[in-house]
């Protein structure tokens, strides 16, 4: 069987006609009718019933049309690993943010005349770690509430990587025209218990684990009504636009929430309670590329005049 044959087989089946199936493929009907039938010879069972119309799959042709699809989408992929191998890609993950996504757009367009690819991706903690890991990714930017630093560093020390904190932030409250507390420039930990929230999905290092320090005793990060998860960051703007739902999150660069113009609400006692950095590599050095990054986003914090550690 040979690979020719299942391109041909494909375009038949699609085209219903050996004819059309031989002028998208820029070739003879008689070679496409020798491909067929060679085809037919290897699987042991027609693949099509001829018509004078055309052509039509036998029951046994529509799984063989399955099975040859999944064999070209392989071939295909194959091809294009070997094709991306020859080119540096320049992998990082990070939590879902808006920080870091306006950052990373920003800093392609001073770096996309470098010839590299590059990768970004979000994700929880505890995927990042593996991901890095496995050498997959070069940095992760993560948040780590203080109450968490300890068993971060525990899981690192395992994996051969490190955590490098970049600057302490406040968690905050962020809510839009629709919610009833826009306007309000501060809050009690305790009015938290009786607002409608949207957030992220969360893995072992979460927004709960973050209250858990900085809540009042009485008060149980776990009673928050989160009437909405979702693991994507746009749908979380559009909820906080257009709903009454709030947010809980970080404040490290004030211009990104902005253009939505959502409120940001400070809530007492939780100010630089959660630290913003990045993991890597234990022991080994960043490339160029990393290291260009990293300076971007520390002068980036700089310019916010916040409190790098």
């Amino acid at each position: 069987m040979e690979l020719k044959q299942l391109q041909y087989f494909q375009v038949c089946a699609e085209q219903n006609s050996l004819t059309r199936a031989a002028e998208i493929l820029y070739t003879t009907q008689p070679n496409v009718s020798m491909a067929i039938r060679a085809l037919e010879k290897d699987v042991g069972a027609k693949l099509f019933i001829r018509k004078s119309k055309g052509v039509e799959l036998t029951e046994c042709g529509r799984r063989i049309y399955d099975y040859a699809m999944n064999v070209l989408k392989n071939v295909n992929l194959i091809s294009e690993t070997g094709r991306m191998s020859d080119q540096m890609t320049f992998s990082i993950a990070t939590n879902p943010s808006s920080n870091m996504a306006v950052l990373f757009s920003q800093f392609y367009q001073k770096n996309n005349s470098s010839g590299i690819h590059f990768r970004y991706t979000e994700c929880g903690a505890e995927q990042m770690i593996e991901m890095l890991h496995d050498r997959k990714y070069e940095l992760g930017f993560v948040f780590v509430a203080e109450n968490k630093r300890r068993a971060l560093s525990q899981i690192l020390e395992r994996k051969h990587l490190e955590f490098i904190p970049l600057v302490m932030t406040d968690m905050v409250l962020y809510v839009g025209k629709e919610n009833p507390l826009y306007g309000r420039s501060s809050i009690l930990p305790q009015e938290l218990l009786s607002l409608p929230f949207a957030q992220l999905e969360e893995d072992y290092f979460t927004i709960n684990d973050m209250l858990e320090s900085l809540m009042p005793n009485q008060v149980n990060g776990n009673m928050l009504e989160r009437v909405m998860v979702t693991n994507s960051n746009h749908v979380m703007i559009q909820m906080l636009k257009h709903t009454n739902l709030c947010n809980l999150g970080s404040y490290w660069l004030r211009d990104v929430y902005r253009q939505y113009d959502f409120q940001r609400i400070t809530i007492s006692g939780f100010e630089e309670k959660v630290m913003f950095g990045y993991l890597k590599a234990r022991m080994e050095p960043l490339t160029p590329m990393g290291k260009a990054l990293l300076s971007f986003v520390e002068k980036a914090l700089n310019e916010e005049n916040v409190n790098l550690t």
